[in-house]
């Protein structure tokens, strides 16, 4: 069983917010860490991480051509 975990980027200084996800696929991660991405106001991506490989990164859409 992969464990995935969402590290949110941020646009603030502070400590760093990154937790684990509950998704079984890869699509499913990437949906959970868009979601947790809207629970931050200062957040402007969300980076899914498995293992040692980063799996994808989701935006905010204001900054989506950054």
């Amino acid at each position: 069983m992969k464990t995935y975990f969402c590290f949110i980027e941020r646009d603030i200084l502070g400590t760093p917010h990154m937790e684990p996800l509950a998704a079984e696929t890869d699509a499913e991660a990437l949906i959970e860490a868009e979601a947790l991405l809207r629970t931050h106001a200062s957040g402007i991506a969300a980076h899914v991480l498995c293992e040692n490989l980063r799996i994808g990164t989701v935006r905010r859409p204001e900054v989506s051509g950054t």
